[in-house]
C-alpha cells in the first residue's frame, strides 16, 4: 500500500464509528472449519478418553483443574492416584511429566515420558514432550530422535516441527532451524507458524537477511498478523529502507487501525523517509486515541531523533494545554528542551513541577543544572544548595552542586564540596566527578595521583577502575586507559561501557581493528541501540577504510543520539570520505550549532575549531574544483 493509501485509511478510520458499514448478508451455509474437523478426527483416532474406571478420571479431572489453578504440585498428586488405578496410562504419564517439568524437575519428567514411549510407542505427545525435556536439558542429540518420531507420527501437526526448528536455532544451525520450518510448509501448505515463528527468533538475534525472508513468507501466507508485519518493518528501517518500512506498516493499519505502536512506528518510517506531512497525520491518529502524557512524549522524541524540533515543542505544548496541570507534561517538556539545548526554557518548564508530584526531586536537579548552564549561577545554586541540605547523601545532587560552582567561578569551592562528601564514604562517581574539576583547572597529573591512591585502597572496584582509564584518556595516556580498561574487564567481562571504550581506543590508534570490533560489538549485545556504541562501531571501520558501513553505523549512531556532537563529527568525516561533500558539511554544521548552544559537550575541548578547520577546507577544496 503506497504511504499516501495509508493516510486515507488513517484519517477514515478516525471518522468510521459502530454500525459506519452495512452488515453483510447473512451466509447461505456455516463456513467449514476444516482445521476443527482435521483436530477432532485425529482425536477421536487416539485412545487419550479411555480410563480404566470413573476414579482414575476423576483424579485425571482434579489434577487439570489445579494445573488451571497453578498448583502444579497438587496437580502431581492428583494424577499419581489417576496412575494408582490406571497404571501406564500415556496420557496420565505425560500429563505428570509436564507438571515436573512445571515443578523444574526435568530428571522425573523425563521418567515419566520414557515410561509412556515404552508404553505406547506411537503416543505422539510423549515424544513431543520428551524433545521439549530433553532440549531443555542440553541433550540435542536424544532430542532431535524424538522430535523426528512424533514427525512421522503425526506429519501434518505443528508443534514438533516447532521444537526440533527452536533446537537447531539454540544449537546453533539456523540453517536447519530453515530447513525443519520449510518441511512443516509442505506437509501443511498455507501454514504461517514455522515461518512465523523462527522469524520472529531470528529478527531478535539480529539475523536479518533470514528473518526478512521468513517473515515476507509468514506474512503472505497470514496478511493480518500485525506482529510480524511490524518486526518486517523494524528489519526494513534497520536497513535503511524506511519508505518499505512505512509500506509495510500500513498493511498492519489496515487490520489494526487503533494500534498505537503501530501508528507510532509509522510515523517514525514517514520522518525518515523524509514526509513529515504523513507524520504528522500518523502521530495526531496517536494522540486522538491517548491522552496519556507518556505518548505525547514518544511523540516529540520521534520528532526530536530526526531533528523536527519545532514539532517536537507543539506537540508537548498542546498536550499541557489540553491537560491543565499535568505535572509529568511539565516535566517532559523540560527534558525536551534540554536535549534541544535551550537551557532557559527547559528550566522554566522544570519549574512547573510541583513538589507533590514523584518526579519533582529529578526535576529540580534538572532544572538547577539547566539554570547554570543558561549562565544564572545565583538561582542554580540555591536550588542544589537546598536540596543538597535535604539530601545530603545524594552523591548525584552533589557533583551537579559542585560543577554548579565550578561554572560559577569558584572551583576552589567545588573541590571542597566534592572533598566533603568523599570523607563520608568513597564514590567512583565523586572520585569521576573531582579528577574532572582537576583537569579543567590544568590539574591532571594531581587527579591521576588521587586516583591512583583510590585504586591502590580498592584494587578490584571496576567503577574506580573505569574512572581512573577515563582520567588517562583525557590527559592522552592512551596506553594507560587502555590497561585500565582491561583490568575492569578482568573483574567484570560484560562491562559493556569498559568493552566499548577499550574498542573504541583500539580503533583511534589503528591498531588491532579486529579485537577492537569485536569489543564492540559485545557491548552492543550488552546494550543493542546505544548510539555511543554505534559509534564506536562506525570508527572501527572508518579506520579499517570501510566508508560504507562506517556511514550506515553512524547514520544509526545519530538517529538515536541526534545531538551528539562527536557522532556528528565522526558521521561528517565519514561522508567526506563516502565523497558526499554536502553530507560530511551538514553533518559538521549541525556539530557546531550543538557546540554554540553547549560548549561543554565539545569532545576533545578543541573540537569546536577542528570542526570549523574541517568545513573550511571542505569550502576550498569545492571552489578549488
Amino acid at each position: 500500500m503506497s504511504p499516501s493509501r495509508l493516510l486515507a485509511v488513517v484519517l477514515l478510520a478516525a471518522l468510521w464509528g459502530p454500525g459506519a458499514l452495512a452488515a453483510a448478508p447473512p451466509s447461505r451455509r456455516p463456513r467449514v472449519d476444516r482445521e476443527a474437523m482435521r483436530e477432532a478426527m485425529d482425536a477421536a483416532a487416539t485412545d487419550e478418553g479411555a480410563f480404566s474406571s470413573s476414579a482414575s478420571y476423576s483424579h485425571y479431572l482434579r489434577s487439570r483443574l489445579l494445573h488451571h489453578a497453578g498448583d502444579h504440585r497438587g496437580s502431581v498428586d492428583a494424577l499419581r492416584l489417576a496412575l494408582a488405578t490406571d497404571d501406564g496410562h500415556p496420557l496420565l504419564l505425560t500429563r505428570l511429566a509436564e507438571e515436573y517439568a512445571r515443578l523444574g524437575d526435568l530428571d522425573k519428567a523425563e521418567r515419566e515420558l520414557r515410561r509412556a514411549v515404552e508404553r505406547a510407542p506411537a503416543y505422539y505427545p510423549a515424544h513431543v514432550l520428551l524433545g521439549r525435556v530433553l532440549l531443555e536439558s542440553g541433550r540435542f542429540t536424544r532430542a532431535r530422535l524424538h522430535l523426528r518420531r512424533a514427525m512421522s507420527l503425526k506429519p501434518r501437526e505443528p508443534e514438533a516441527y516447532l521444537v526440533l526448528a527452536q533446537l537447531y536455532l539454540e544449537s546453533g544451525s539456523p540453517a536447519e532451524a530453515v530447513k525443519v520450518v520449510e518441511s512443516l510448509a509442505r506437509a501443511l501448505p498455507g501454514e504461517a507458524s514455522g515461518y512465523r515463528r523462527l522469524g520472529l527468533a531470528l529478527a531478535e538475534r539480529g539475523d536479518t537477511h533470514r528473518a526478512e525472508r521468513l517473515l515476507t513468507e509468514a506474512a503472505s501466507r497470514d496478511p493480518g498478523d500485525v506482529e510480524v508485519l511490524g518486526t518486517l518493518a523494524k528489519l526494513y528501517e534497520e536497513t535503511g529502507r524506511p519508505a518499505r518500512s512505512e509500506e509495510t506498516l500500513a498493511r498492519a493499519l489496515e487490520h489494526e487501525p487503533d494500534s498505537q505502536e503501530v501508528l507510532l512506528a509509522a510515523g517514525r518510517s514517514a520522518l525518515k523517509a523524509g514526509s513529515v506531512v504523513r507524520a504528522r497525520a500518523y502521530f495526531d491518529r496517536l494522540l486522538s486515541l491517548s491522552g496519556e502524557p507518556e505518548t505525547a512524549v514518544r511523540v516529540a522524541f520521534s520528532y526530536l531523533a530526526e531533528r523536527e524540533h519545532t514539532a517536537a515543542v507543539e506537540v508537548l505544548e498542546s498536550a499541557r494545554a489540553a491537560s491543565g496541570d499535568e505535572p509529568r507534561l511539565a516535566y517532559y517538556a523540560g527534558l525536551v528542551h534540554e536535549r534541544m539545548r535551550r537551557f532557559a526554557d527547559a528550566a522554566e518548564a522544570f519549574a512547573g513541577v510541583p513538589e507533590s508530584a514523584d518526579v519533582f526531586a529529578d526535576a529540580r536537579v534538572r532544572r538547577a543544572r539547566c539554570l547554570s548552564l543558561a549562565g544564572q549561577h545565583p538561582r542554580a545554586l540555591a536550588l542544589l544548595r537546598d536540596a543538597l541540605q535535604q539530601a545530603p547523601s545524594d552523591l548525584e545532587i552533589r557533583a551537579q552542586y559542585a560543577r554548579a560552582l565550578e561554572r560559577g567561578g569558584a572551583p576552589a569551592r567545588a573541590e571542597s564540596v566534592l572533598k566533603e562528601g568523599l570523607a563520608q564514604g568513597p564514590s567512583a562517581s565523586l572520585y569521576d566527578a573531582l579528577a574532572g574539576t582537576l583537569q579543567r583547572q590544568k590539574r591532571g597529573a594531581e587527579a591521576l595521583s588521587l586516583l591512583r591512591e583510590a585504586v591502590a585502597r580498592a584494587p578490584k572496584d571496576q567503577a574506580l577502575l573505569y574512572v581512573q582509564g577515563a582520567a588517562f584518556e583525557r590527559q592522552g595516556d592512551v596506553a594507560g586507559a587502555q590497561a585500565r580498561m582491561r583490568a575492569v574487564l578482568e573483574v567484570e567481562p560484560d562491562h559493556a561501557a569498559a568493552l566499548n571504550f577499550l574498542g573504541y581506543l583500539l580503533a583511534q590508534t589503528g591498531r588491532d581493528l579486529d579485537e577492537a570490533e569485536r569489543l564492540v560489538l559485545r557491548a552492543l549485545e550488552l546494550r543493542p541501540d546505544t548510539g555511543a556504541f554505534l559509534d564506536s562501531l562506525g570508527w572501527v571501520y572508518f579506520r579499517r577504510g570501510d566508508y560504507p558501513r562506517a556511514v550506515e553505523a553512524l547514520e544509526r549512531a545519530s538517529s538515536l543520539s541526534p545531538d551528539e556532537p562527536v557522532i556528528l563529527e565522526h558521521l561528517g568525516d565519514a561522508y567526506q570520505r563516502a565523497a558526499r561533500s554536502a553530507d560530511a558539511a551538514g553533518a559538521w554544521r549541525r556539530a557546531l550549532e550543538v557546540l554554540s548552544l553547549d560548549p561543554e559537550s565539545a569532545e576533545p575541548p578543541g573540537q569546536r575549531e577542528a570542526l570549523e578547520r574541517k568545513l573550511k577546507a571542505l569550502s576550498m577544496g569545492a571552489a578549488g574544483r
